[in-house]
This record gives structure tokens, C-alpha cells and sequence, in this order.
């Protein structure tokens, strides 16, 4: 077989969207081997995206995608993509294929660049990605990995056999030997452990079993601070922002509006003593006021400011 007789084929992304008239169609163009240097960007074939629309998924100027075409040694016939190729972790938010000499084609028989050290033999990083293969974790594992910080698995915990779903971001971060040519520790690899946001699903048959506790189904929501806002509520919040949804730059204001959550047994501990300082308070004589001692002064000295979470707050 000839080198041009294949209809699978490796190219670099030279331009996304830009160039078609709709720029939801997540098309591309790439140059492969057999496009003349000499033809510009603007002029290649088009690539169309082999994944379901369902999954958007759109490699950047620069990245690499294997590029299949629809007729053997015709490369104006149409085309189609898969990708970006992305060879490591460390090369998650942008993999530079070069033409076939960038990192992209590490793992790729015949590539020019050697492969960095592995992740895994780095207990910084256990956790960062859905794939540890420091735990327990299952191969029917099911993950969308974000080429930040953010990802979604769905998985079978090991450690209890329980079912599981995690929408994690910020749960990365950089390391800190990223810049330092001397080591594979590059990129956002390193696991947070300090201040990630998740929304972890967990079920199994007496999951818990306490006597408070008992459930078969559980929600953490995890983050520095929680907001749980309606669309119903008149609250005069932008709540659908088309590009941010809630802006960042809206939070700080919105934050200082929504009502912060009552801490349930603390306030249920001054209710407590209210109510045991209206039942058995004392007045000297008719018409004065009660007897400044005991559970009324307990009552008039509780800090209710400890009442109300600080993390946690409602429209």
C-alpha cells in the first residue's frame, strides 16, 4: 500500500469555527501530509466532527486529530476528526502536535518525542484524575475530564461497593514544578486538597445506619460557600447570564443579599433556653422587669451570631 492509501490519517488543527458560517458546527481545518505547504488555511477541506453532536468536544489551533476521509488517495474527498490527541495529563489544556513533532505523538509509534514519567509514580497527584491507579477504583469507571480542573465520573467505589457520581472543579492544580525543564511534573496534576468544589453522589443499600443517620442515598455539596438560589424568588438577581449563567463579577453582591442558613441544633439550644428563661423568670414586684440573673441573663447573653452559618446561604 502506498503512503497516501490509507483513509486514516494524522493533522494539525490550523483554524476552528472562524472560517464556516456556523460556528456551532464544530468543524475544523487541518492539514494532514498530503496537502501541499504551499495551499492556505482557508483552502483546506473541511473536517467534521466523528463524535455525536451530544458531546462537544473541539480541539484548539495547534493540537493534533486523526482525520478520516471518506475515498482512499483523494484527499479533496470529505473529511472528518476525532480529537484533540492529547498523549498525557500534563498536556490536558493545550498538546502541541507540530506537524508530528510535538508531544501529542509521545505514544504514537514513531513519534520524535519521548513520553514524560508517568503520574502515577507521583502520590501528589493521586486523585486529580478519575483513573488513580493508587485505589480502588473500578475499569467500568465512565469520566469526562475537563482540560482544566473540572471533571464528572461515574464510578463504583471500591473502598464500599457503593455507587457513585462526582462533578468536581478546582479539583487540580498546578504543579509546582511547572516551568522547571528538569521534571515531568508540569500542568494541573497535582490533587487540591485545600479548597475544591464537588457535588458528590453516593448510593448503596444502609449506605449509613445510624439513628439519625440512616440512609440508602446521600448528597454532599462540597465548596468555601454554598449558595441555593430560586428562579421563582423575587430576589432581582441575574440568574441566566448566556455566557456565565451567575457572572463572577455578580457574586460578591448577590452573596451580601441571600440569607445566611440557621445552624438547626444551635438554634435549637437558644430556643431552649428562651424558653426555660419565659418559664421560670422572676420580677421583684408588679410591673418590673425580670430578675437580671440565671437563665435570663443566659438568654440576653447568647451570641446569636453563632446561630448563623457562615458558608451557607438561601434566596
Amino acid at each position: 500500500m502506498e503512503k497516501g492509501d490509507v483513509i486514516i490519517k494524522l493533522g494539525m488543527v490550523e483554524s476552528v469555527k472562524t472560517h464556516v458560517d456556523d460556528p456551532y458546527s464544530l468543524r475544523v481545518l487541518a492539514r494532514i501530509d498530503q496537502d501541499s505547504p504551499d495551499i492556505p488555511t482557508a483552502e483546506l477541506p473541511e473536517a467534521i466532527p466523528l463524535l455525536p453532536k451530544v458531546l462537544q468536544v473541539v480541539p484548539k489551533v495547534g493540537e493534533g486529530v486523526i482525520i478520516f476521509t471518506t475515498a482512499i488517495n483523494d484527499k479533496e474527498s470529505q473529511r472528518y476528526y476525532v480529537g484533540p490527541i492529547i498523549s498525557q495529563p500534563q498536556y490536558m489544556e493545550h498538546c502541541s502536535f507540530d506537524y508530528g513533532r510535538g508531544p501529542a505523538t509521545s505514544m504514537i509509534n514513531g513519534g520524535l518525542i519521548t513520553p514524560l514519567e508517568t503520574i502515577a509514580n507521583y502520590r501528589e497527584t493521586d486523585g486529580a484524575f478519575p483513573s488513580n491507579p493508587n485505589s480502588k477504583v473500578s475499569s467500568s469507571d465512565v469520566s469526562l475530564v475537563g482540560r482544566t480542573t473540572q471533571d464528572i465520573i461515574l464510578r463504583r467505589n471500591g473502598n464500599d461497593n457503593s455507587d457513585e457520581v462526582d462533578i468536581r472543579c478546582g479539583i487540580r492544580d498546578k504543579s509546582p514544578y511547572d516551568g522547571d525543564k528538569s521534571t515531568d511534573l508540569i500542568g494541573n496534576i497535582v490533587f487540591n486538597k485545600i479548597d475544591p468544589a464537588y457535588i458528590q453522589l453516593k448510593y448503596k443499600k444502609s449506605l449509613t445506619t445510624g439513628d439519625q443517620t440512616t440512609a440508602n442515598s446521600i448528597i454532599n455539596v462540597v465548596a468555601d460557600k454554598i449558595n441555593l438560589i430560586s428562579n421563582q424568588d423575587d430576589n432581582g438577581f441575574n440568574l441566566t447570564d448566556p455566557d456565565e449563567l451567575i457572572k463572577t463579577k455578580d457574586l460578591e453582591n448577590l452573596m451580601s443579599k441571600l440569607h445566611q442558613v440557621p445552624h438547626g441544633d444551635t438554634l435549637l439550644e437558644f430556643l431552649r433556653v428562651l424558653k426555660t428563661a419565659f418559664l421560670t423568670h422572676k420580677h421583684n414586684f408588679n410591673l418590673a422587669p425580670p430578675v437580671y440573673a440565671g437563665n435570663v441573663r443566659t438568654m440576653d447573653e447568647y451570641p446569636l451570631d453563632s446561630i448563623l452559618s457562615k458558608h451557607i446561604r438561601v434566596s
